[in-house]
């Protein structure tokens, strides 16, 4: 019985359970859940799979995931998409911990009760009130901030590494996907654990997950281009004044670009003055 496969159309041959044009597994029954369960142990939990594969070689020879990857090699390890899309997965169920356990409420407690015996009480009151609204805001769009931060990590690594012999721009957010999601992926279960067990601590580990990542990120880049040390770190200095000056400049647009619409709003004849006052403020 000739056989077509769902997906590119391409003929199955008889016993065959896997196109030989697309890799994509023959289904012939319904989907039901025990299948849904089935695919899902075999694509993360099992000690053989490719996410295994990934996660460990993340750490263990991030050149050769990252590398491969780009090279077309896409069959033993999960392709950085996949990769980014389960660390926002993860980043959500810590998200909704964090919101819905009244943990992070306890810890801006906690941290308001020990930072109010010094300075201005009413002033410290305005301040952690406005390190909730901001707290919110961070949470609520958390996995865009990552999708928008992953483009401008990308722009300074192709500014730090020029070159043909190093990755272009779409080549470098390919880098970035694996990398931000690996940090992701490896972290938050820790910053889950310290936050239960020890919000000081938490606080701790929450300011070096930001140097962790660059630390990763230098080690990532020595292994995909076989760099020594002494380049990695000169590489390194140079991604630091990169990323200043993007900075920098991100925050000038941004204003400008607050500003002329707020100008605009005002002629249109809307009310700016609440924009205009946390401006000033």
């Amino acid at each position: 019985m000739e056989r077509y496969c769902k997906n590119c159309g391409h003929m199955l041959y008889e016993g065959h359970t896997h196109c030989a044009s697309c890799g994509a597994k023959w289904i012939q029954n319904r989907i039901t859940m025990r299948q849904v369960g089935i695919d899902f142990s075999d694509m993360y939990l099992g000690v053989d799979t490719k996410f295994v594969h990934t996660f460990v070689d993340l750490f263990r020879k991030p050149g050769q995931v990252i590398n491969g990857y780009i090279q077309g090699r896409r069959v033993y390890y999960m392709d950085a998409i996949r990769y980014l899309i389960l660390a926002l997965f993860v980043t959500g169920v810590y998200m909704y911990i964090m919101r819905n356990s009244g943990t992070l409420e306890q810890y801006l407690a906690d941290f308001q009760e020990g930072y109010s015996q010094i300075g201005d009480p009413e002033e410290n009151a305005k301040t952690f009130a406005m390190q909730k609204k901001v707290s919110n805001v961070i949470f609520d769009f958390l996995n865009i901030i990552t999708l928008l931060t992953i483009p401008l990590l990308a722009f300074v690594g192709r500014m730090t590494f020029w070159g043909r012999r190093y990755f272009n721009f779409t080549e470098q957010i390919v880098f970035y996907l694996y990398t931000f999601a690996h940090i992701t992926l490896a972290t938050t279960p820790i910053t889950l654990l310290l936050l239960w067990i020890s919000p000081e601590a938490f606080t701790y580990w929450t300011f070096l997950t930001y140097p962790l990542m660059f630390v990763y990120n230098a080690y990532c880049y020595k292994r995909c281009f076989n760099l020594d040390l002494s380049t990695t770190i000169l590489k390194s200095l140079i991604s630091i004044l990169i990323m200043l000056l993007t900075f920098v400049v991100v925050s000038i647009l941004f204003f400008v670009l607050f500003f002329i619409a707020v100008w605009l709003a005002s002629k249109l004849g809307f009310d700016v003055s609440g924009f205009l006052g946390a401006s000033a403020a």
